[in-house]
């Protein structure tokens, strides 16, 4: 299974929680971790999974992550699946919004299937990760593996 993680990460949590998506993806095939200022405008052929995450800030999406899907073409993730996580404060998501939620329609919108709910990553206000938010992390990307590897069968048989 071929994997690309991207994210914009301004303080750093958002992006030791796609260093652990990765390593866990890592675990089934060959991954890509890339800063969003720095992923491709397309992806390779045999790209079976897009994971894209990013801090929620004035209850959205951060510019770096907006300018990624800027970047894409359309229907440029038709065929690949795609998963979205954010990190946000830990407050109702009411108030503080989600950019989970925001960069799930978008992968949507150039045609991924996003086969998984969209997670968020609770931060604190200074802003650290919360007690317990990696091994979340671990265990939602065990969960995106074994969702991926349940659409893909051939894939599930070859990782072993």
């Amino acid at each position: 299974m071929r994997s690309i993680v991207v994210y914009g990460s301004r303080s750093g949590n958002t992006r030791r929680i796609a260093e652990v998506i990765a390593g866990v993806l890592q675990s089934r095939g060959a991954v890509d971790l890339l800063p969003a200022e720095e992923a491709p405008a397309a992806f390779p052929t045999d790209t079976d999974l897009v994971v894209v995450g990013g801090p929620t800030e004035a209850h959205g999406i951060t510019p770096p992550v907006v300018g990624f899907f800027e970047r894409l073409a359309p229907n440029s993730l038709k065929g690949i699946h795609a998963a979205a996580f954010d990190t946000r404060l830990h407050v109702p998501r009411l108030l503080s919004g989600s950019a989970a939620s925001g960069i799930a329609r978008r992968l949507r919108a150039l045609g991924g299937t996003v086969i998984v709910p969209e997670e968020s990553f609770m931060v604190s206000r200074e802003p650290q990760l919360e007690a317990g938010e990696i091994e979340r992390a671990e265990d939602w990307a065990t969960f995106l593996v074994n969702a991926i590897e349940a659409k893909l069968p051939a894939l599930a048989a070859s990782a072993r």
